[in-house]
């Protein structure tokens, strides 16, 4: 019986030794790694975001720098009422709340601020205060503070995991943020005292790319100065300006006012700010459309810029009646004088002519309802559903720009593409993304698609040069250059739907020199007081950003 008891325990042995050395091996091998091996996670550096200038010299927009950030732990502090009262002098914070923060001797650690300027750390370590020292720690930073705030976004930090939110940051996160690495210490026994020996397995941390945007500082700086300058004059709660080259779709400028700054994002009280609206809201746009709907009725042939009708000041639909902004009757007028008088008759003349199938063919080629697939974050779609109902009135009114609502890099997009001889590119903000390695992906124009003929192109030019010269978007002009342009006033929709406020709002867009264009500028204020029309407001400020730019890029007269 003894025998047979033994011979039971040494059958139970070797069956648990089989269970802990054969069939449960990886388990407990990774049991007992854990328990000395400690992992650690390497962070990466986050790329940086760069402007240019015309000479293309990089200029930061987004970057890492290194500060110190100021530690008290109350657990060293041997002095708590000197040390709270030469911190209190020193950053303008409550001396009674830094002494209950460092009677507290079961803490530890204690942020009392961050991004500590450098001759105040300077002098906090000479004065060597026990349980007071400085950390370096690595923050996202924003040189040019409120500056294109709304396109770069900012960096949010939770507990040690920085995220992009907003604007290029969001957008180009993958790239921006790189890959984590890590670190296996296996430098601990089961009672976690280190050992002599051990080895690190070490997976190194991948840099983010830099992005390098086709924004131009010295273009950027002056839009916004030009854009708040106009906002501000006309009290309007919101404006914003888009510069862009029509050739590549490059946009060099994108501006609203009011903006915000990315180093002190959380402060701000209306999360709206952050939103940029040029992708992100919609708008009836007004008379700026007519050069859409004209363009189409001329590459049809139904009209050309010499056809005449005789304007008698209002058309009919059922009980809608469609008048002239001006409530006058103007008698026989061109297509020519239809753009320059900026006439709705004449534009519900066209859209008759045009017919429905063909009217909303062109809104869309020209890239009306779509996203522009432009690289910010947050586009829409914007809104052309009201056509579907094929109305008669709801046609008449999206040829001068009412009941259809588009974003302003869709109605940018769109008048560029006249500009460029018929054919809408792709639009862009980032020029090239470069890696840790210095391996550059270049983001090369791309063509959308080509609208209008280059003949039907140049006709609604010259048909806006004359908008310009004749019409009352003459303020916008400038002597020696053909600036082709066209103004809109566009009441706002009531908020419960049913018809119009008595609020506007205000956009020009414009291209220069007019037959060669090197660069558009769109400009737009929301509910601005004390001037109703857009051909008062806006195009002052066109001129102002228009000859900072010719003079800026050099470009000679194209007109003696």
């Amino acid at each position: 019986m003894v025998l047979l008891f033994f011979c039971i325990l040494c059958i139970a042995l070797i069956g648990r030794l089989f269970v802990l050395q054969i069939s449960g091996h990886r388990l407990y091998s990774n049991l007992a790694a854990r328990q000395h091996t400690t992992v650690e996670n390497i962070t990466p550096g986050r790329g940086s975001i760069f402007m240019r200038d015309k000479d293309g010299s990089a200029v930061p927009l987004a970057e890492n720098r290194i500060y110190k950030t100021l530690i008290v732990s109350p657990k060293g502090v041997v002095d708590a009422d000197s040390a709270a009262a030469y911190l209190s002098g020193e950053f303008g914070i409550d001396k009674e709340m830094l002494v209950k923060r460092f009677s507290n001797k079961q803490d530890e650690y204690e942020v009392i601020a961050r991004k500590v300027e450098l001759d105040k750390a300077d002098r906090i370590d000479q004065k060597k205060i026990p349980g007071v020292f400085l950390q370096e720690e690595k923050l996202r930073s924003y040189p040019h503070s409120t500056l294109a705030s709304q396109l770069v976004g900012f960096v949010s930090k939770e507990q040690d995991t920085e995220q992009g939110r907003y604007g290029l940051e969001q957008y180009y996160e993958k790239e921006l943020a790189g890959e984590i690495g890590a670190v296996d210490n296996r430098n601990q026994d089961a009672s976690s005292f280190w050992l002599a020996l051990g080895r690190k397995i070490i997976h190194p941390a991948k840099n983010g790319s830099s992005i390098y945007t086709a924004i131009d500082y010295n273009i950027q700086l002056k839009a916004e100065e030009v854009l708040k300058a106009s906002r501000e004059k006309w009290q309007a709660p919101l404006g914003l300006a888009i510069v862009m080259e029509p050739a590549t779709g490059r946009i060099i400028a994108l501006a609203h006012d009011p903006a915000f700054d990315p180093n002190s994002y959380s402060k701000e009280k209306n999360f709206s700010v952050f939103l940029n609206p040029a992708v992100q809201a919609v708008y009836e746009m007004g008379s700026v459309m007519k050069p859409i709907v004209m363009a189409g009725a001329l590459e049809e042939k139904v009209v050309t810029p010499d056809t005449t009708y005789t304007d008698i000041g209002l058309v009919k639909f059922g009980n809608y009646t469609i008048k002239n902004f001006d409530e006058l009757a103007h008698g026989l007028q061109t297509m020519s004088q239809v753009i320059e008088n900026s006439l709705n008759t004449g534009m519900v003349f066209v859209s008759r002519l045009l017919g429905k199938e063909k009217q909303l063919d062109y809104i869309k080629r020209f890239g009306f309802g779509q996203k522009t697939g432009i690289d910010l974050v947050g586009e829409i779609n914007g809104n052309i559903s009201s056509l579907a109902k094929q109305k008669d009135i709801d046609f008449a009114t999206a040829a001068f720009g009412q009941g259809i609502a588009v974003t302003p890099i869709q109605l940018a997009m769109a008048i560029a593409a006249i500009a460029n001889h018929g054919v809408r590119m792709q639009p862009s903000i980032v020029d090239r993304i470069v890696d840790d390695s210095g391996n550059t992906v270049e983001k090369r124009p791309t063509i959308a698609r080509r609208v209008v003929s280059t003949q039907t192109a140049e006709a609604m030019t010259k048909m806006m040069v004359g908008a310009v010269r004749n019409g009352f978007e003459n303020h916008a002009g400038i002597k020696g250059y053909f600036i082709a342009g066209k103004t809109g006033t566009a009441q706002i929709p009531k908020t419960d739907g049913r018809g119009y406020s008595d609020r506007f709002v205000h956009t020009f867009v414009g291209y220069t020199p007019a037959f060669d264009p090197k660069f558009l500028i769109l400009l737009e204020l929301v509910d601005p007081k004390g001037n109703k029309f857009a051909a008062n407001t806006l195009t002052p400020a066109f001129h102002d950003l228009a000859q900072f730019i010719l003079n800026y890029y050099e470009i000679p007269p194209d007109e003696k």
